[in-house]
């Protein structure tokens, strides 16, 4: 059967400029955030329903309530003399009196909608001073015959600047008609029945425009629903994918480890217990009659590239050859160097294939790689290029596996004969998420850091100690240390709190310009966000001020500071990896983490989590449990490894949805309503392979 994304799902996947009132300005905000689709929309979900019909009577409502009430107008205080005032109506319901504030209203609007003597409908929060009840910037205001126009229960969003709860609510309701009319039923009738759960379109028509108390009250049924089809969907995917590229008769290697134990003997230090285990799970599944696809799981500065290179060896002293893919062509540069002196003392061939070798000897590399000359090619996703012809592959290593897809991991693949894979993640993940997302690999982890790294010492601090942390860095750089900056944000917004990355730039450069700062972020081009990093990687500059873009695969060993701006703004395991970037080496290294005036008690919490412990996999369990749903909707992540709700499903379902899909695929029962799922998740990579 051959599959593909069913036409009548063609809407949902249309652009959002599809719906009114978005824009090519709004169009920016919500593809940089949510997705540039009609269904990513449509997959950001409220994280809580504001109950307006709540009609409590204000003598016993508590202070900062959100009620709806009408109310008389019997007095306006104009600001005309002094804009900055605001502008007040005064009004009175149930023997209260009543002061409505505008701030940044326009006074002429106010006083010819909502005169004096008339009865207005008012919803928004509460807030009292002594006997008077105050509406600051009520969230809805109508003369009482536009009743109709406030919502009685409104989902509020997960929001980012330019963009409000409105215009997403506005537009998620044109989305939501998109919706195809009887979509087929992917989950098993009788799992529908013991759950309760509703239909796919019910539940995600329910969550967004819910009209009664008991769709209210029914929310976690449906995102229990929606958890699952996405779970479900993205089994599916990797079941196929598992049995299109499972070998079963791959011609054994011979266990030979005499090239990695000579390149040990040059090592100033021992490998880790967990290193060894980690090495043994690779030389069992190399010497076996089935191809290896294992993730080899280590926490920043573990050591996972030696470990890579044990299996490395092992396939070139059986005559083969291996390549090593990275996301970048720093962190590609960074593996050659490191392989090519660990393995200076053997008689192998190393090579690198990057845009910046010239096209004379990008020839002669491929040259000698299509005739075996080389015995280890490493580069960027150039090696997945139809000019690059390997005499005999036997094993492909991906690092910073989650920039990869699907497709360039089956490229790699299809590169040889019975290709051995092993991917390489520096991201620890829960053991929940890790039978989704990698279901179809064997999974090694190294929980151990080598003996010389010393403990990164984390802090926390206000923004408010700016000048206080400048100091030290002073001192560092005097020192010939190196400073990472890291700020949320590229450009300014509307929060007062919050400095801009390109503003932070200008104000380092002004206050330690002989020591060059430079800047990194992900707008910039590809080639300039590499050469600026490489300049502070070569010495030219000593402190980089960078977005998240340096989260991960760049090794700095003589970086021994990471200031982290607005880190409440971070999730726990994107703050792990980007306090990673130090601590690469035997010198004390400093996170420090800098929080505004306006952190969450979630966010007291994360902050407080990485200063009390450096353990990623403890780390990312404890993201998983504080990551609300307003925190997990609307992120995007690389790859294909987006699963944005997961943290409501528990871990039984998760294994049934995985029993599913085992089943389905392996008794060849896929049919239309799976590919319905799978189009609906847009994991088009799987259904690539599905044909």
């Amino acid at each position: 059967m051959k599959f593909q994304r069913p036409s009548f799902l063609y809407p949902l996947f249309s652009e959002i400029t599809l719906i009114p009132g978005i824009g090519p300005k709004t169009f920016k905000l919500l593809e940089n955030k949510i997705g540039k689709n009609v269904i990513d929309l449509l997959f950001h979900l409220p994280h809580t329903v504001i109950n307006r019909l709540n009609n409590l009577d204000l003598k016993h409502c508590p202070t900062n309530s959100i009620i709806t009430k009408k109310i008389l107008i019997t007095k306006h205080i104009s600001n005309f003399y002094n804009s900055r005032r605001p502008y007040k109506l005064i009004g009175h319901c149930e023997n209260f009196e009543i002061e409505i504030i505008f701030f940044n209203y326009k006074g002429q609007y106010i006083e010819k909608n909502f005169p004096v003597n008339s009865v207005v409908i008012v919803s928004g929060k509460i807030n009292r001073f002594n006997e008077i009840i105050k509406f600051t910037n009520p969230d809805y205001i109508y003369e009482v015959s536009q009743i109709k126009k406030i919502p009685k229960f409104e989902p509020i969003y997960p929001l980012t600047a330019g963009i409000n709860n409105k215009l997403l609510r506005k537009s998620i309701g044109h989305a939501i008609k998109l919706i195809p009319p009887d979509l087929p039923e992917w989950i098993p009738k009788k799992v529908i029945l013991e759950n309760n759960w509703p239909t796919f379109s019910e539940a995600l028509k329910s969550i967004h425009i819910p009209n009664t108390m008991i769709e209210v009250d029914n929310r976690s049924l449906y995102l229990q629903r929606l958890s699952f089809d996405e779970v479900f969907a993205n089994q599916l995917g990797m079941q196929v994918y598992k049995k299109k590229y499972q070998v079963l008769n791959v011609n054994k290697n011979k266990r030979k480890t005499k090239y990695f134990k000579k390149c040990l003997e040059n090592l100033n230090f021992n490998l880790t217990n967990s290193q060894n285990e980690c090495i043994e799970d690779l030389y069992s599944d190399l010497c076996s009659k089935t191809q290896m696809k294992r993730i080899l799981q280590g926490d920043v500065g573990s050591g996972k590239t030696i470990v890579a290179i044990a299996a490395i060896l092992n396939v070139i002293e059986n005559s083969k050859q291996a390549a090593l893919m990275a996301p970048t062509e720093l962190l590609s540069t960074q593996h050659y160097n490191f392989i090519k002196n660990f393995t200076e003392s053997l008689n192998i061939k190393v090579a690198l294939l990057t845009s910046k070798i010239d096209k004379n000897e990008r020839i002669s590399i491929l040259n000698k790689i299509s005739n075996g000359y080389i015995d280890i090619v490493i580069g960027t996703h150039s090696l997945i290029s139809d000019r690059v012809k390997f005499n005999n592959l036997g094993i492909a290593v991906i690092d910073e596996q989650h920039k990869f897809g699907v497709i360039q991991r089956s490229k790699v693949l299809a590169k040889g004969e019975n290709v051995h894979l092993l991917l390489l993640t520096a991201t620890p993940i829960p053991r929940s998420l890790s039978m989704t997302v990698y279901g179809d690999l064997d999974l090694s982890e190294i929980k151990e850091k080598p003996k010389n790294r010393k403990k990164i010492i984390t802090k926390i601090l206000p923004l408010e100690k700016y000048e206080k942390v400048k100091m030290a860095i002073s001192r560092a750089l005097e020192n010939k240390e190196k400073i990472y900056w890291v700020c949320p944000l590229l450009e300014e917004t509307e929060t007062l709190d919050l400095v801009s990355l390109n503003n932070r730039f200008k104000i380092l450069t002004k206050s330690f310009s002989k020591f060059n700062p430079t800047l990194a972020h992900g707008k910039m081009d590809n080639h300039e966000r590499e050469k600026s990093i490489e300049r502070f990687f070569n010495n030219k500059s000593r402190i980089l001020i960078a977005s998240t873009v340096i989260e991960v695969g760049i090794d700095i060993p003589d970086a021994t500071i990471i200031i982290i701006e607005n880190a409440e703004r971070f999730g726990l395991a994107q703050l792990h990896q980007l306090r990673g970037r130090v601590g690469r080496s035997s010198l004390q290294s400093y996170c420090i983490l800098m929080y505004g005036k306006n952190i969450s008690e979630i966010g007291k919490l994360r902050l407080k989590t990485m200063r009390d412990t450096d353990d990623g996999f403890f780390i990312a369990e404890k993201d998983l449990e504080l990551r609300g749903p307003g925190e997990v909707f609307g992120t995007r992540q690389s790859g294909e490894n987006e699963l944005k709700l997961l943290p409501f499903i528990d871990k039984e379902k998760l294994i049934l949805a995985k029993d599913f899909a085992i089943d389905i695929v392996s008794t060849n029962n896929l049919n239309f309503e799976h590919e319905v799922l799978v189009s609906l998740f847009n994991k088009d990579e799987y259904i690539k392979l599905m044909s």
